[in-house]
């Protein structure tokens, strides 16, 4: 699979954030995804130019509780109070959400998203894994190893982006096709309404990259 360094992505995922800041009309960022290397990297890159700002730990602890107080699932709480913790100071300060999930997550993962506006929606997690030495994965790849998250993400960029039959793209990876093919089909509707830097020839959302 064709990587490209993240370093020569950082400044065009900036620039298209900055530029749905100044469309929305805000007054910079707050991250919904929870402290890790992903968010530190987003942080890094839109730092310089634009304001960051993270929801309060004991915001987002207060709003998991109430959640699962009223029933929410266990395996979305700490997803949706990071969401909605964020949108909260969003509200409060004109800043826009934003999340760090990765095109992996995005393809995979029928869990609830962080956002709508997604900086690394268009990098594979096995190029931050590369890069990081750590990505966030989805559930059906939770045991995987980096060896095999490469192997799901070159089956995804085969068929998605060179348009190979689902059994040659996903035929390589053994116990992982039906598990990977099940959770991309339940993922369709999510890749509906968002907005995600286009750095590859097929971007989950819409194209913002200019």
């Amino acid at each position: 699979m064709k990587t490209y360094p993240l370093e020569a992505v950082g400044p065009v995922v900036a620039g298209v954030i900055a530029e749905e800041v100044s469309r929305t009309r805000g007054h910079g960022v707050v991250l919904a995804s929870p402290p890790g290397p992903a968010a530190e990297l987003v942080r890094r890159w839109l730092a310089p130019s634009l304001r960051v700002l993270s929801p309060d730990a004991g915001a987002v602890a207060d709003v998991a509780g109430a959640l699962a107080a009223g029933g929410a699932p266990g395996t979305v709480v700490e997803a949706l109070a990071w969401r909605v913790a964020a949108e909260a100071l969003g509200a409060a300060e004109g800043l826009l959400s934003i999340g760090c999930s990765n095109k992996t997550e995005l393809l995979l993962d029928p869990g609830p998203l962080p956002a709508r506006v997604l900086p690394l929606g268009d990098v594979w997690a096995s190029t931050l894994h590369a890069r990081l030495g750590h990505a966030a994965l989805p559930p059906v790849l939770a045991h995987a190893t980096p060896v095999e998250v490469a192997a799901v993400d070159g089956a995804l960029v085969d068929y998605l982006e060179r348009g190979a039959a689902p059994a040659e793209a996903f035929g390589r990876l053994g116990r992982l096709e039906r598990p990977v093919r099940d959770a991309l089909d339940r993922s369709e509707v999510r890749r509906r309404g968002l907005l995600v830097p286009k750095l590859t020839p097929w971007a989950v959302g819409s194209d913002l990259a200019r």
